[in-house]
């Protein structure tokens, strides 16, 4: 009985053995292989303050600013409210820091007038987006794209579903990014092509005519005039 016991006992002590050296096993094969530096130590501190990702936050920033010039240059009658505001295209401001939401927030009326006086749709759709510049917590992008334009067809005034196709904008913006509490925000937008400040730099023009540089018009440049009655460039 005490042989059988004693046996148990060391069967026991030599599986808890296994895991420990298992165990073991697994924290060398972590270090040698997660680990970087030139020796353990060092290896052992990157494991500890791993460093930064460059690759994810690429992917962070790319999609970042992907996503907000799409919605940015994204809108039309279906957003509008019966109060005649568009609060789907005011929630862009949530990708934004605080400084440049307020910007945008004291202009995003431009957009929303358009759309009531036109009746014009634009639909944004960003085709290459490329990191210029890349650090720990700013980042600058350039996008390109076009936007494409309907408009209510003025040979059937009563008919919403009749649409008029304009010939499609092209765009080339470079766009700032921070990184705050984690999150890649939109600092400031620039039309490269414009020759005007950035959308950030820009002011409320004086009695409210016209629009910022990067802020939708009412006539947005290179768009042909919303009363054509044809898809042809003009």
């Amino acid at each position: 009985m005490k042989n059988t016991s004693a046996t148990l006992r060391w069967s026991v002590i030599g599986l808890l053995l296994g895991v420990v050296v298992a165990a073991l096993g697994v924290s060398v094969w972590t270090l040698v292989d997660k680990g970087a530096g030139s020796n353990p130590g060092k290896r052992l501190d990157s494991l500890i303050d791993p460093p930064r990702d460059e690759s994810a936050d690429r992917e962070l920033v790319l999609a970042a600013g992907k996503t907000f010039v799409q919605r940015f240059n994204t809108y039309g009658p279906d957003l509008l409210d019966s109060a005649g505001k568009m609060p789907d295209y005011a929630a862009l401001g949530k990708l934004m820091t605080a400084k440049f939401r307020t910007v945008f927030d004291k202009n995003v009326g431009y957009a929303e007038e358009t759309v009531k006086q036109t009746q014009i749709d634009r639909i944004g759709t960003p085709y290459a987006v490329g990191v210029a510049s890349i650090d720990d917590d700013s980042a600058e992008l350039l996008v390109a794209g076009v936007v494409q334009f309907t408009a209510p067809d003025p040979s059937a005034p009563d008919d919403a579903s009749k649409r008029v196709p304009f010939e499609p904008l092209r765009f080339r913006y470079e766009v700032s990014l921070v990184k705050q509490h984690g999150t890649w925000l939109v600092d400031d937008l620039d039309d490269l092509d414009d020759e005007l400040p950035s959308f950030g730099e820009a002011s409320i023009p004086e009695g409210g005519a016209g629009a910022p540089s990067g802020q939708p018009s009412q006539q947005p440049s290179g768009a042909p005039s919303p009363s054509a009655s044809t898809g042809e460039g003009q």
